[in-house]
């Protein structure tokens, strides 16, 4: 005849190894990678000039109130025309303002190039490169202020103050 203490501790037991199984498989669940929210990237707007780092601001799309990292942005590649120097890959520093869908790439060198290829990577993304041809804009030419300042007196802008009528005759 079997133990009846034998009957009474194996189902119990048997409980006991499941429930420690799904102890032991939900934290390994909750610290699994959450999937992150596709980006939807909109068109670059460089914000710099020739002689200058690159700077150039990509707006994105994301659903409301989800947080994005910087750190799902990299520069992959980028392509300069014959005869100019592409600033490199790896230099360029990648920012975020907190309260915008925005992002900032930066190059660590300056650049002459007329135009660039730049190709970014967005993390954990189906379709995560995107390639945009952009214009770089020329230097402006600045005239010095001591040079402004030497300039004769007739070609200079005429200045406009504040004009005060005079007070009506009574």
């Amino acid at each position: 005849m079997p133990h009846p203490t034998r009957l009474v501790l194996g189902p119990l037991l048997g409980a006991a190894l499941l429930a420690a199984l799904a102890a032991l498989a939900a934290p390994a669940a909750a610290s699994a990678p959450a999937a992150l929210p596709a980006l939807d990237l909109g068109a670059p707007s460089v914000q710099s000039q020739r002689g200058q780092r690159l700077k150039v601001a990509v707006p994105f799309g994301s659903a409301p109130g989800e947080p994005v990292s910087a750190t799902r942005f990299e520069v992959v590649s980028v392509q300069a025309p014959a005869g100019f120097t592409a600033p490199a890959a790896a230099g360029f520093t990648i920012s975020k303002p907190a309260s915008r869908n925005l992002v900032f790439l930066q190059s660590r060198e300056s650049i002459e190039a007329p135009e660039l290829t730049l190709t970014v990577r967005v993390a954990d993304q189906p379709e995560g490169t995107q390639t945009w041809t952009i214009g770089v804009p020329p230097a402006r030419a600045s005239m010095p202020m001591a040079l402004a300042d030497a300039a004769p007196r007739a070609e200079r802008p005429a200045r406009r103050g504040t004009a005060r009528k005079a007070p009506a005759a009574r």
